[in-house]
């Protein structure tokens, strides 16, 4: 085996060292999960410049990416983060690496495949930024995080980001330096929710730098449960109901018990006679209003014609007042007395009569002779 074939043989196996010692050294590291803030996706992009300068920087590149992996991306990667990878010169290719899931139980596989990846690459042509940027802003678009790192000679101006005339005024400055030592520039982009964030310009051997993530926005506040039961309706408050006695608007409230209720008839006053008295005994009297009427026709305000009253009410209506202190019983037997009395009277009148107006039947019998 001859010197450069042992050489190489032996880089690679301090290599994948390097990659062994991430994954048994970085395990809690790649569990950690930032404080306070929610899940989301975070996205890894290693983009390789291809151009025919960068072939003798490989070497260079390679110890740079066993440094990131040994370190996690410098605590960067957590466990599930995609990493993808593509290369660039005059065209883009996107397709030649499968996409990777971070794992550290994996990261010594994973940091040695992208290693011999890159050693792999035919170098030849020009850097074109202008073959990468419209595919990586797109991606930019669509990611919620993403981490972009662009290894590249640094001999063309780069172009599609937001900080570009920063770096191209950065890179003339350190151009012959990283030359001279082989050595790539590294872009290092973030960018959150569809947006650029930060950029940093590094110059290995140095450890790179990572702009942080701003705070993610809050989630946004969980739909109001829909199985909940219905709000109780409001206590009815019963109001005592308003009657309505015309056809006005005016509202009163309910009628007070009533009185007791007085009929007025023309009907003579019902007045219990044992004996009547002879229709020819009757006397006719003048026309009168009862009592009686009188008094409701006052307590009611109301105006009752005059009407002719039979002598039975005339005879009743001269009977004592309920009021003269006699009952109703006393009353009747007064009136019954009378009656008899009179009775008795007009019996005897008569008898007397018809005894003056004939003679005894002697007397008669004498006259004859």
């Amino acid at each position: 085996m001859d010197k450069k074939m042992y050489s190489s043989h032996f880089s690679l196996s301090a290599r994948i060292f390097a990659a062994l010692l991430a994954g048994i050294f970085l395990v809690p590291a790649a569990h950690a999960q930032p404080d306070g803030r929610r899940p989301v996706e975070n996205r890894f992009l290693l983009i390789f410049d291809t151009s025919a300068d960068m072939k003798k920087r490989v070497p260079a590149e390679q110890k740079t990416l066993d440094s990131l992996f040994l370190t996690s991306f410098i605590e960067q990667l957590q466990s599930g983060d995609s990493i993808g990878v593509w290369t660039f010169d005059k065209d883009l290719r996107t397709d030649q690496f499968p996409l990777q899931y971070w794992l550290p139980s994996e990261a010594a596989t994973i940091a040695a495949d992208i290693n011999s990846f890159v050693e792999k690459q035919h170098y030849a042509n020009d850097t074109s930024f202008g073959s990468l940027q419209p595919w990586l802003n797109e991606v930019v678009t669509n990611s919620e995080r993403l981490t972009v790192l662009i290894f590249f000679d640094g001999e063309t101006a780069v172009s599609g980001t937001p900080y570009d005339d920063k770096i191209n005024q950065i890179l003339p400055q350190r151009l012959a330096e990283q030359k001279k030592a082989r050595q790539p520039f590294v872009i290092v982009l973030r960018a959150q929710l569809g947006q650029y964030i930060g950029c940093t310009l590094d110059f290995p051997p140095t450890p790179l730098s990572f702009p942080d993530f701003p705070p993610l926005p809050p989630p946004p506040a969980p739909p109001a449960p829909t199985n909940q039961p219905p709000p109780a309706p409001p206590k009815r408050v019963v109001m005592q109901s308003i009657i309505m006695i015309n056809t006005n608007s005016e509202a009163k409230l309910p009628p007070a018990p009533p009185a007791p209720k007085l009929e007025m008839t023309n009907s003579p006053l019902p007045v219990a006679l044992t004996n009547p008295v002879p229709e020819t005994n009757a006397v006719s009297a003048p026309e009168i209003i009862s009592t009686a009427e009188t008094n409701l026709a006052a307590e009611t305000n109301a105006v009752f014609a005059p009407e002719k009253i039979p002598a039975a009410e005339i005879n009743a209506s001269a009977l004592p007042p309920e009021d003269s202190g006699l009952g109703g019983g006393g009353a009747l037997a007064i009136g019954v007395v009378l009656l008899v009395a009179a009775g008795g009277l007009t019996v005897f009148i008569l008898r007397r009569s018809r005894k003056s107006g004939q003679a005894s039947l002697i007397t008669r019998s004498m006259r004859k002779k």
